[in-house]
């Protein structure tokens, strides 16, 4: 009997393996104030076909920030990705969090995709901050 359990068990471990090594990587960044994170859709969602990649820049901070500009930094150059004026209109900013579902098809190429700069305004203070992109393998915790 213990064998058929030990058995089990190795199977169990041995699937749950085997399908977190088969998911995509995610991106997954931390800056000072803000986080990044873009990961494949799942095959539920009606629209993944057309972009199956989205993702989210999140304040980390208790005040929430009046946001300006966010930029990709491509290359060593800046792109244009959001503005104030189309936070809200674009890209459904609460405030806390912006949503980003139609910028990356494939994920971010981490080639030429480096950072993105976000530039917010807090306390009549303007600050900026580069959230440099990292892409991490979903090993063992193939949901998260």
């Amino acid at each position: 009997m213990r064998k058929y359990i030990l058995l089990i068990g190795v199977l169990l471990l041995g699937s749950w393996i085997t399908y977190s090594l088969l998911q995509p990587a995610i991106v997954y960044s931390k800056g000072e104030r803000w986080k990044v994170v873009y990961k494949p859709r799942g095959g539920g969602v009606t629209d993944s076909v057309g972009h199956p990649w989205s993702g989210y820049i999140k304040w980390r901070g208790l005040m929430e920030p009046k946001v300006l500009q966010v930029d990709l930094v491509m290359d060593g150059e800046l792109v244009n990705l959001f503005e104030e004026r189309d936070l809200k209109k674009d890209a459904n900013f609460d405030g806390r969090t912006i949503s980003d579902s139609m910028t990356f098809y494939d994920g971010p190429d981490l080639g030429s995709v480096q950072a993105i700069k976000i530039a917010w305004e807090k306390d009549g203070k303007k600050h900026e901050e580069v959230v440099k992109l990292k892409m991490y393998k979903r090993i063992l915790i193939p949901f998260f």
